[in-house]
């Protein structure tokens, strides 16, 4: 069977002549479109491999921006409850020290601790003890002398009498 014989056995179809060089030349176009279908169809499935690696990129790039939006409301949280505590303990010092008045007048102070401020409190709360029982002797002491006085009144009321 040679080239020419290659088409139908119809009257109607040439068979003879020149085609042997349209035949190779179809035939290499042929080939050649395979190949750019192939090679169309992996650069395809290489597009397809990188929108689904750009997809992971933005997936990762928002979680990223997320992430830092989250760092910087924690960051802004933690900087406006520290600016809150210094405003506070400001606003407190300023009140405890109106209350004891100028620092100045506590340089000489002895009480370096607790435990000498306790015993001095003692110390106070006894003399406060003795304080009451002279205030109230003096007033039993007043009231003895008011009734010696009353006696006396009485009886010299009573020689005159």
């Amino acid at each position: 069977m040679g080239s020419q014989d290659l088409g139908a056995k119809s009257p109607n179809i040439v068979t003879a002549g020149p085609w042997i060089g349209r035949d190779s030349y179809i035939a290499e176009t042929a080939v050649l479109i395979d190949r750019l279908t192939a090679k169309v169809e992996r650069l395809e499935r290489r597009e397809d491999s990188l929108n689904k690696q750009v997809g992971e990129l933005i997936e990762h790039a928002q979680q990223t921006s997320r992430f830092q939006a989250l760092a910087e409301s924690l960051r802004n949280s933690r900087e406006y409850k520290v600016d809150e505590m210094a405003r506070c303990l400001k606003d407190a010092k300023g009140r405890l020290e109106t209350i004891e008045g100028p620092r100045a007048a506590y340089n000489g102070t002895a009480f370096k601790s607790i435990v000498q401020i306790d015993q001095k409190l003692a110390e106070l709360a006894g003399w406060e003890l003795r304080a009451r029982q002279m205030e109230r002797n003096q007033r039993m002491a007043g009231i003895l002398v008011a009734v010696a006085a009353a006696l006396f009144v009485a009886s010299a009321v009573m020689q005159f009498i």
